[in-house]
Formats: C-alpha cells, sequence, structure tokens
C-alpha cells in the first residue's frame, strides 16, 4: 500500500539507513476520507539531501532543468538528475578536486543541453566554474576563477548557445561554451568608476559613473554572443538591480537614496535603445521580482511577478505600466504553456483556501483561472507554494515539486501528473 511506503521511507531515513529509495505510485487507494475529487495522481517521491547552506534561493539554486529522460534539481549538496518516469536518480554532477558545495547554478541550461554550476572554491569563495553536459551529467571542462578582490557569494552565471558568462569577484566575462576559452572580458571605462552590472542569458548591461571620463555616466548593452557593445545609452545613470527579460530586454533601475531607492521598470528596443520607463510606486511597489516567479510574455508585453507580502502574483501592463491582475495568498510559477501560466496556489479566486495547493493555468492578460487539478499529499505537508522549486513540463503533462515536508522539515522531488485539457 502506498501509505505503508511512505512509512517505510520515513523509518529508514531516520535510522540512517543508507542507500536511495523512492515511492512510486499514485496513492488513490490512500485511505483518506478528504482525497480530493480532482487530486492529480502523485508519479513518484524521491528524497532529496538536506542543504545547509544559506541562501538557497539564491544564485539559481533550486531550479530545475530538462533534457529528454530527466529532471535536473540543484542546491547546496550538488546538482542531480532524476528519471522524469520513475524518479531513479541517475547521475550527480562531480565536484571538481578542491572545491566544496554547490554555490550557484545557472537557471537554465543553453538549448544544445549545457549548463552551468559554481562551486565553493574554499574559504567560502563561490568562484569555481564547471560547464556539464546536462544529458550525462559529465563535466565539459572547469576553472577556478578565484582571486584576491575577496570571497564571492552572490556569483551569476548564464549559459547561451555560445558562451557562460559569469560575474565572480572582478571576472565579468564569456567562455566558450565548446573549450572554455576567454570570447571577452569586461573592463572599466575609467579608474575612478562607480559600476553596476545585470546579467542575462542573452544580455549583459553596464551602467558606468566616471568622473574622470566622458561620457560621465553610461549605460552599455553587450549581446553575450559578440564581444562589442550592442549599444550605448549616454547620461543613464540609474544603477541597475537586475535584468528580468531579454525579449523584450527589461531592466530593473534604481535612483534616489541606496537605503530606499526609487525603482523603475525600463525595456529596450530590439536595437537596444530605451522604450518604456514606469516607475514602482503606488500599486507597482509591492512588485517582487524573485528568480523563480518572474515571468515576461514577448507576445503580449506582460510582466508576472511575485506581489505583496502574502507572496502572491501580479501581472503588469509593459506598454503602459498598467497593473492587469493580481492574486492573493501564496501562488508560484512553474512554467508556461498554451493554457497561460502554469502556477500552484492555496488560495484561488473561487474564494476558499485550499487545503491542497491547486494547479492552474492562469490567462497571462486577464489572469483567468483555470484549475487543473490538486497537488494532493495525503499527510498535507506541501509547504506553501511559493516556498516550493516548480517545474511543468507541457509535453507530459507533468508538474515537478521541490520542497521540505511540514510533517518532518525533509525534503524531496516529487511528480504529479495533470489530466488533459
Amino acid at each position: 500500500m502506498p501509505l505503508i511506503l511512505v512509512i517505510v521511507l520515513v523509518v529508514l531515513i531516520a535510522t540512517g539507513v543508507g542507500g536511495y529509495f523512492v515511492l512510486t505510485g499514485d496513492d488513490s487507494s490512500a485511505p483518506a476520507a478528504d482525497r480530493p475529487a480532482n487530486a492529480m495522481p502523485r508519479l513518484w517521491e524521491a528524497p532529496s539531501p538536506l542543504s545547509q547552506r544559506e541562501g538557497q534561493d539564491e544564485n539559481g539554486l533550486r531550479s530545475m532543468w530538462f533534457n529528454n529522460d530527466d529532471v535536473i534539481y540543484g542546491d547546496g549538496e550538488g546538482v542531480r538528475a532524476y528519471d522524469r518516469k520513475t524518479g531513479k536518480k541517475k547521475w550527480t554532477v562531480r565536484t571538481p578536486k578542491g572545491a566544496g558545495e554547490v554555490c550557484a547554478m545557472s537557471k537554465q541550461p543553453s538549448q544544445d543541453g549545457v549548463g552551468a554550476v559554481v562551486f565553493d572554491a574554499g574559504g567560502d569563495d563561490c568562484s569555481y566554474l564547471s560547464v556539464v553536459d546536462t544529458d550525462t551529467g559529465r563535466t565539459l571542462w572547469s576553472k577556478n576563477l578565484q582571486d584576491d578582490s575577496g570571497a564571492e557569494h552572490r556569483p551569476r552565471v548564464v549559459v547561451n548557445q555560445k558562451v557562460v558568462a559569469v560575474t565572480i569577484g572582478t571576472t565579468y566575462a564569456g567562455f566558450s561554451v565548446s573549450g572554455g576559452a576567454t570570447a571577452w572580458r569586461l573592463t572599466s571605462r575609467g579608474h575612478l568608476c562607480t559600476n553596476s552590472v545585470g546579467l542575462s542569458p542573452q544580455y549583459l548591461a553596464v551602467m558606468s559613473d566616471c568622473p574622470d571620463e566622458k561620457p560621465k555616466a553610461q549605460l552599455a548593452l553587450q549581446d553575450l554572443e559578440y564581444p562589442g557593445i550592442h549599444s550605448k545609452v549616454t547620461g543613464e545613470k540609474r544603477p541597475i538591480e537586475q535584468i528580468l527579460s531579454d525579449l523584450p530586454l527589461t531592466l530593473v533601475l534604481q535612483d534616489g537614496s541606496s537605503v530606499d531607492p526609487a525603482r523603475f521598470l525600463q525595456t529596450y528596443t530590439k536595437e537596444g535603445r530605451p522604450d518604456h520607463s514606469f516607475k514602482l510606486d503606488g500599486e507597482l511597489k509591492d512588485l517582487d521580482f524573485d528568480s523563480r516567479s518572474t515571468y515576461v510574455d514577448e507576445d503580449e508585453q506582460v510582466l508576472v511577478a511575485q506581489y505583496g507580502a502574502n507572496k502572491g502574483l501580479a501581472a503588469v501592463d509593459l506598454r503602459t505600466g498598467k497593473l492587469l491582475w493580481k492574486k492573493r495568498g501564496s501562488v508560484a510559477t512553474a512554467g508556461v504553456d498554451s493554457d497561460g501560466l502554469i502556477a500552484v496556489t492555496n488560495s484561488p479566486d473561487s474564494g476558499a483556501s485550499a487545503r491542497d495547493p491547486l494547479l492552474l493555468s492562469i490567462g497571462v492578460r486577464d489572469g483567468k483561472e483555470k484549475v487543473k487539478g490538486a497537488v494532493y499529499d495525503p499527510q498535507h505537508s506541501l509547504p506553501a507554494p511559493d516556498a516550493m522549486s516548480l517545474a511543468w513540463n507541457g509535453n507530459d503533462n507533468v508538474l515537478y515539486v521541490q520542497g521540505e515536508r511540514l510533517s518532518d522539515d525533509r525534503p524531496s522531488v516529487q511528480a504529479f501528473k495533470a489530466p488533459v485539457g
């Protein structure tokens, strides 16, 4: 019986027995009187190590990648692949000699199946870059980028079809995917510059304020696949907080006090020229650009992001700056497909708080919800949606969930099958 298997799994782990255990089956025969009629079958559950690393939601950690057969999940304990059909662990990315735990990973691999992982190079300095084949977990090449600038705690790494780009310590550079040769390296415009940098899979954005140079203030946009500057915006002096999207290129900029700066959304044309700019005040002030919940729809020109103290969700028209809709309670995005945004919530628009989280499709522009099913756990131990790491595979109609169980704080990766249609 599935319920008995759950108990056995917990006991074996708690008593320190080695090995790897997978719960399979859909829980459909579990004797739970409160099982909802729309409960989605759970295909499998696989335990994942409990990582003690701080900042597990930063630097791309807790991202999920896909290859043809596996779902790949990473945290401080490593980056590992699980068979999408069975949940069996297939491989773990090798830790380079002399390196420690995982510090960061690219949010997504390239279209050619190349991902990037950053390890602790020693002394809590997150500077050891490894580039991996996501089909096999094999390390293609690695570089220790540790320097004498001090320990790096917030490394950034992205991958596209041509380069792996990083901001690690004083290294702002792109390396060839195929062999790791330096494709380009960013250097300062002057000796007294104050710089801020944003990095995305396609662009490097650099704002530089240089008293000893002309122009004094400048924003430079570089397409990561090429060594030259894509475009320059003279006079732009607002520091860069982050890049939200490549299509359209969308930045969060700051202005004013460093303690409580005003924040702006700024979009750019394909030629790299400023397009629309909106101050994040009024209703927009509650937008929170969490890396796993932020999504930009290129066709609809709509930005979706976490919203409010309860970690809901909201959408903004990038042409007008208008707030299109907002969702209450805890909501988190899992992906997007033809039905719209795929999300998990505990507070649907119907008004009733859901005991079990619900999988929804949400219209990107109108916010209309369609419930696909309940993410049902017989013990009701799933955390709030905003505390989960989620991934949606529309080809298989499967939702992947990683999180720590409320009953015992033990993390696992689970797969739930959603109905078609």
